[in-house]
């Protein structure tokens, strides 16, 4: 039991997950947690996060300019996968350390951009509410058998979203940074039991070309805000169905609002967006858009790893470069 350094939950879901608690508490004694209800921002999360020598950080944003007022904060440890609201540079000239453990919640993720892609061909996110109010549609769909998938992102839930896929023996093509030579495309399709002959590594407008399901899964950083947008578009098939777990600043979506209110075949489904809660999002009335409300990792299961993670990033940590 540590009893000398104070831990800052400022995750307000972590801070409500009984569970979670009890695990930490039996490695800290002194723990803060966030019992707002609320995410913490500005002189709030400040106040919350001053007594902290470490804090468990979800969503909450990092600035140089909070660490400059936070001289005893030595960790940070993630709750969650995405870095993206963490100042990285500022974090690590000053010296603070990071825990983090990539691609915790991959199963959640890649199941619920399965069921995305699932509802996008078959079309039928607004069933239930038709046949509530008197209406039996029977709108034609696609089935997802030997379709092509473009994987925007090759990393965790990429692969893992590859392996749910081997069923319905899709082809996969996939964009990534990261070059893979056949040796390394090989020890990946090993390990995780792929067909090696559907899966190839290909350029960024190859991907959109060819896709029939054009899947995200990248970070969210300068390179790729917006990085899909009109000129992008132009490459899709006017059928495509374009799946977003990632961040939703990754797509321009008044771009996407204009693309799928010109092609009707088109569909996208997203559980993230530019601006949340995404209430006044345009998306949502068109017919051709179905979202859900950030929830891809929302599982018993996934919770339980995020958390399990955050704890043991308090201790095995490094200095990101």
């Amino acid at each position: 039991m540590n009893s000398s350094e104070t831990i800052a939950v400022a995750s307000r879901s972590f801070s409500k997950n009984a569970e979670l608690i009890s695990i930490l508490r039996k490695k800290y004694s002194n723990i803060i947690l966030n019992e707002t209800g609320k995410t913490l921002e500005g002189s709030e999360l400040l106040t919350f996060l001053s007594p902290a020598d470490k804090a468990i950080i979800g969503i909450e944003k990092i600035s140089s300019e909070l660490l400059d007022q936070l001289p005893k904060l030595k960790v940070i440890s993630k709750y969650g996968v995405g870095l993206n609201n963490l100042d990285l540079d500022a974090i690590s000239s000053q010296g603070v350390m990071i825990g983090f453990i990539p691609g915790v919640n991959k199963q959640s993720v890649a199941e619920l951009a399965l069921t995305l892609t699932l509802i996008a061909l078959r079309k039928i996110h607004r069933n239930h509410e038709e046949i509530t109010q008197g209406r039996w549609s029977q709108e034609k769909g696609s089935e997802l058998f030997g379709k092509t998938i473009g994987l925007l992102g090759f990393g965790n839930i990429g692969q893992k979203l590859a392996t749910l896929l081997q069923p319905f023996n899709c082809k996969i093509v996939f964009f990534d940074k990261k070059i893979f030579d056949e040796q390394e495309l090989k020890i990946v399709c090993d390990e995780l039991k792929l067909n090696q002959s559907l899966i190839q590594q290909e350029e960024y407008s190859t991907v959109l070309r060819e896709a029939d399901i054009l899947s995200i899964h990248l970070p969210l950083s300068k390179e790729t805000q917006n990085i899909i947008s009109a000129k992008d578009f132009y490459h899709l098939k006017e059928s495509v169905s374009i799946i977003n777990t990632a961040r939703g600043s990754i797509v321009d979506e008044r771009d996407l609002h204009t693309f799928l209110s010109k092609n009707l075949n088109a569909f996208a489904a997203f559980d993230v967006y530019a601006i949340e809660p995404a209430l006044e999002n345009p998306l949502f009335d068109l017919p051709n858009f179905f979202g859900t409300s950030h929830r891809s990792s929302l599982t018993n299961e996934g919770i339980h790893a995020m958390g399990l993670a955050a704890i043991a990033g308090l201790d095995n940590n490094r200095l990101f470069s």
